[in-house]
C-alpha cells in the first residue's frame, strides 16, 4: 500500500492493481492452483498530519487437491478502513493509527482452499476473510542527531470467525498486543539502516465462548540497509513460543513447539526504475518427531522478483512486476511406500499497479 503525505493542501493517492498467481507441486496427486487478484487502495490527506485510507480486493481462484477436487471461488475480500493522525507527545513526533477490518470477505475461503494452498509459513495468504476487527497503534519518535529511536505499541481486537457454512464452531480469535522498538540511522545519499525488534502477545481463542487455544508469544528481530540507488537488504529472524490448549477447563502446554523458527534475507538492487529483488527464507522444523501427527519439517523458499516503474506523468505511474518462488516443504508428503518425502512447489506471479496522485 502506498501513501502520499500532505504538506497542508488536500492530497491523496489511488492505487489499482491486478495480479495473476500460479502454483504447482511435484505430487502425483494434483495439488495446484491459480488466482487473479484485483486490489484497490485509496488514501486521502485532507490536512497536514491527517490521513484516511481504505483498501480491499476482488479475488478469483481455481484450486485442485486430492481431497476437495477442483474448486472455483470468487469473492471480495475483507475491507480495511482507518485513519492516522500525527501530533506531538512531550514535544516528540508521534502518531496514532486506528483501523477497522470490515468482514466483507468469505470467511470460509481459507478453509476451502487450505489443502491446495502453499502453507502460510512459506507464503502469506493473499486473501483475507475474517470477522470484525479493530486495531489501534501508537508510535513515538525520539530524534538524536542522525539517529532516530522509535517506540510503538498496539492492540488488535478480532471478532467472531465462522469458517464453516453451518457456523457451528462459533470461534472468537484471540486478540493480540503488539510492541516494537527500532533505531534508524541516516547516512549520505539517502541511505539508512534500521534495527528493529518487536513482539506479539496473544489472548486466548474462544470456541462457543469457552477457552479453546492460546497461541504463544511471537518475537521478531531484523536489520535493514536501504540504498535507493544500489544494494538494499533486510535480514531477520522470527521465533514462536509453544501454544496451549484447553483440556477440561485447564490450560495444557504443547509437548513441543508446533511452530518452527524462521530466518530470512530479502536483498534488492535498484538500477534507476528497475529493481531486482530476491528472497531467501528458511523455516526450521518444529519440535515434534517425524512420527507425530503434529510434525512439520519446515523448509526453504528461494525467490526472485524484478519490477519496473514507468512514470506516465507527474501524477501517475505504472509498476510492472513478476516473480518466481521455488519452495521446498521438507518431509511433508508420502511416497507410495508411505515414506516421508519433500513437497516441491513452483510459484509464478505477474502483475501491474497503477498509482494516481490526487
Amino acid at each position: 500500500m502506498a501513501f502520499l503525505f500532505s504538506s497542508g493542501a488536500f492530497a491523496g493517492q489511488l492505487d489499482l492493481g491486478v495480479q495473476y498467481q500460479n502454483w504447482s507441486s511435484n505430487l502425483t496427486q494434483p495439488l495446484n492452483g491459480q488466482m487473479v487478484l484485483v486490489p484497490l487502495t485509496l488514501s486521502l490527506d485532507p490536512i497536514q498530519d491527517l490521513r484516511f485510507y481504505a483498501q480491499g480486493e476482488f479475488a478469483h481462484s481455481q484450486t485442485t487437491d486430492p481431497i476437495d477436487g477442483v474448486q472455483n471461488l470468487s469473492a471480495v475480500s475483507d475491507t480495511v478502513v482507518g485513519g492516522e493522525i500525527g501530533f506531538k507527545s512531550f514535544s516528540f513526533p508521534s502518531f496514532l493509527n486506528i483501523g477497522v477490518n470490515l468482514p466483507t470477505g468469505n470467511q470460509a475461503w481459507q478453509t476451502q482452499t487450505g489443502v491446495a494452498d502453499i502453507p502460510t509459513e512459506f507464503v502469506d495468504s493473499p486473501y483475507q476473510g475474517r470477522g470484525l476487527g479493530l486495531s489501534g497503534l501508537y508510535g513515538i519518535a525520539l530524534p538524536a542527531g542522525d539517529t532516530q529511536y522509535g517506540l510503538g505499541a498496539g492492540y488488535y481486537y478480532t471478532g467472531a470467525l465462522n469458517p464453516n457454512a453451518n457456523s457451528s464452531e462459533n470461534l472468537k480469535l484471540g486478540d493480540s498486543i503488539f510492541i516494537s522498538a527500532n533505531q534508524v540511522t541516516s547516512f549520505s545519499s539517502h541511505q539508512t539502516q534500521t534495527i528493529a525488534a518487536s513482539a506479539y502477545y496473544f489472548l486466548p481463542t474462544l470456541e462457543q465462548s469457552q477457552n479453546f487455544l492460546w497461541m504463544g508469544p511471537n518475537f521478531n528481530l531484523s536489520y535493514t540497509w536501504s540504498n535507493p540507488s544500489a544494494l538494499s537488504f533486510e535480514a531477520g529472524v522470527q521465533y514462536f513460543l509453544p501454544a496451549q490448549t484447553a483440556v477440561n477447563g485447564q490450560w495444557v502446554a504443547e509437548t513441543h513447539n508446533s511452530l518452527g523458527a524462521r530466518i530470512y534475507l530479502d536483498p534488492s538492487w535498484a538500477f534507476g526504475d528497475l529493481v531486482l529483488a530476491g528472497r531467501v527464507k528458511y523455516v526450521l522444523a518444529n519440535g515434534y518427531g517425524t512420527g507425530d501427527a503434529s510434525y512439520d519439517g519446515g523448509g526453504l523458499v528461494l525467490g526472485f522478483e524484478p519490477s519496473y516503474k514507468v512514470e506516465m506523468d507527474n501524477r501517475s505511474a505504472v509498476r510492472f512486476s513478476a516473480s518466481y518462488d521455488n519452495i521446498t516443504h521438507i518431509n511433508a508428503g508420502l511416497d507410495p511406500n508411505l515414506n516421508l518425502v519433500n513437497i516441491l512447489y513452483n510459484r509464478f506471479t505477474v502483475g501491474a499497479d497503477y498509482d494516481i496522485k490526487l
